[in-house]
Formats: C-alpha cells, structure tokens, sequence
C-alpha cells in the first residue's frame, strides 16, 4: 500500500508545521478483494509472502477448540536493526559502572520492552488460520483468540516525516469480537504490511455473506462512521445519500471519501471519514462498491 503526505489543505489531518513535520498516512488506496473469491485464493497469497512455519502447541490447542482450521502464516516479533541494538547496550554499559541503579533501570524498563533482550517476549506469535487468529498481545498476557465470520477489526497506518526524514510507519489494528475479548495488534510483529491487509481480506471474505443478506432483507449494516443499506450509504449529521446519485466511495491518504454526483454533474465530495474510525474497511469498500455498481447499471 502507498503513503501520501498529508499537507494543510487537507481535512481532518494532523501537521506540525512549526516542528517541520507532516503525517504520512500508509493506509491509502487500500486494495479489497471481491467478497465473492475462494478462501484458497488468499490462503495461496499469504504462504508465498511469508515462510509457513508450525503453530506452538499453545496455538494449536486453541485453533482446534474454537474450530480455526488450517494454519496460514506465523509471524514473530521485530527485531532491532543492528544500530539500535548496539546503541541500547552502549547505553546499559556506559550507565552501570558509574549509574548502577539508572543502568539497572534502563535495563529492566527500556531494553526488555525488546524481543532482542527479553526471551518471553521473543517467544510471542501471531498465527493466522483458516477461520481466525491467535495473538500474543504485544503488550504481554495471555494469548487471544478471534474469529474473522465475528471480527470487528479497525486499522490506523501512520508514518511521521520529520524534516523530510520519513519515521517508521506506525501499524495499530484494534480487533475485537462480543464474547470473544479485543487486542491491539501493532508492528511489534514482522511484516505488517502483509499480515494486516491479509486480515481484512479474510474478514472480508467471512462476512459479505451476512452483510448482503441482511441488506437484502432491508437492513442497515453500520461500520463505524458509515452505515450502508441496500438504497443509501448514511452518515452522521450528513442524512443518506442514494446510490444512484453516489459518484464513488474510495480510501485514500487515511480518509475515506464519499463523493456524490453534482448537479453538472461532476464529482463533489458528500463525506470525509478518517480510515481509523471504519470498522472492517475493505469489507465496507467491497460492498460498497457493489451496490454502487448494482445501482448505475
């Protein structure tokens, strides 16, 4: 997925222009998938973009009791690049000939939040199966179980650029499911670029179902700040739009834009929705966009 930078004509972004820093937000133009595609054809992409290694027994004993499936991907904790690693141990060597109890502490409560000095932190997973996950929190704990048919997953991508130097992009998926418990799930762990889009689309592929039945019935599916029917996308303080006069509805530079049809007609901009307040968004982009496609044929 691309970034943009976000500059101050922008709506609803975050730019410190006194501090010469501007937000980069990755989570642009994101690429949904067809609801309507076999789970094989992800399960496919997912073993060609990460080594496939087996579950802890720990995983794989709450895979087979909550009926998960098959194992998909393993992923394990970052770990430091080589300068920040000898950087943190300069520092504890440095402090604790001269500083004990500071270099005891730099230790304990700096080095050790890192997979590289801490080994129950390195141990940490995140399995995707068929049907769900199993996570490590990042922040410790005992691991969490969700299912994608059940998933209310919600993304936030943000890269900040200080005096032109780009920072690490920031990756936070808040996912949670009624009764089943919630969990942050950050770049703590290797390659989110891919395991996050991957958990969107396996939502989307457990829920289209669903949601299109219930719109067919004559139900309103809400994801977060938009809410769809099967006449209208709705939003807050903004009413319904009708789906013939919906011009397009896509994700772009951490937004998701509602653009309707003016009345000469070219495009005007109906609503703007920051991406981190929608919940399961390439599931609101596919259906969405198939509506939209049902209504201007």
């Amino acid at each position: 997925m691309t970034g943009t930078v976000i500059g101050p004509s922008d709506t609803g972004t975050d730019t410190d222009t006194a501090a010469n820093t501007a937000v980069r937000r990755a989570d642009s133009s994101p690429i949904y998938v067809n609801p309507w595609l076999s789970w094989g054809d992800a399960a496919r992409k997912i073993v060609l973009m990460t080594s496939l290694t087996s579950a802890s027994p720990e995983a794989a004993g709450l895979a087979t009791r909550h009926r998960l499936g098959a194992l998909q991907g393993v992923f394990a904790p970052q770990r430091l690049r080589r300068t920040v690693f000898a950087a943190h141990v300069f520092n504890c060597v440095m402090l604790l000939p001269f500083f004990l109890v500071p270099g005891v502490l730099y230790y304990w409560f700096a080095m050790r939040r890192f997979p590289d000095f801490n080994r129950k932190r390195a141990a940490q997973r995140l399995h995707l199966f068929e049907e769900g996950l199993v996570v490590h929190p990042p922040s410790g704990g005992d691991p969490v179980v969700l299912r994608w048919d059940s998933l209310r997953l919600r993304q936030e991508i943000v890269q900040r650029v200080f005096n032109g130097v780009p920072a690490p992009t920031r990756y936070v998926y808040s996912a949670s499911a009624p009764g089943w418990g919630a969990v942050q799930i950050t770049e703590f762990y290797e390659q989110p670029e891919t395991w996050g889009p991957w958990m969107q689309d396996a939502v989307t592929r457990a829920q289209a179902t669903a949601v299109l039945e219930t719109l067919g019935e004559g139900g309103t599916v809400e994801f977060g700040s938009l809410s769809l029917s099967r006449t209208a996308v709705h939003a807050p303080k903004k009413g319904a739009l009708p789906w013939p006069q919906v011009r397009e509805v896509r994700a772009a530079g951490g937004l998701v834009r509602v653009m309707a049809t003016g009345p000469s007609g070219a495009p005007v901009l109906w609503s703007n929705n920051l991406a981190r307040d929608m919940t399961n968004l390439y599931l609101f982009l596919a259906i969405a966009d198939n509506l939209r496609k049902e209504h201007s044929a």
